[in-house]
């Protein structure tokens, strides 16, 4: 059994679409950042949309990223290193 991780980190840059499901009205559109993205909860994350201070949970499906935050340097190196057999 796997463990769910967020696909989208903290932090990261997102705009909310309408996916299947009604929205609040007024939020299709809006831009924001992640503030809330746990392993324990990974099918909702938490979004300060800008001009607010209040977290809205959405779906994954409901948000789409427009950049995300880059890797530490030491990270990315590690990522080029051959995995051991």
């Amino acid at each position: 059994m796997g463990v769910p991780i967020p696909l989208l980190p903290m932090g990261s840059r997102v705009r909310v679409r309408r996916a299947g499901w009604p929205l609040e009205a007024g939020v299709e559109g809006r831009a924001g950042h992640v503030a809330d993205a746990s392993e324990y909860r990974p099918h909702r994350y938490g979004v300060v949309l800008d001009a607010e201070q209040t977290v809205r949970y959405f779906r994954p499906e409901e948000l789409i990223a427009l950049e995300g935050l880059e890797l530490a340097p030491e990270r990315e190196a590690a990522k080029r290193l051959r995995a051991l057999p």
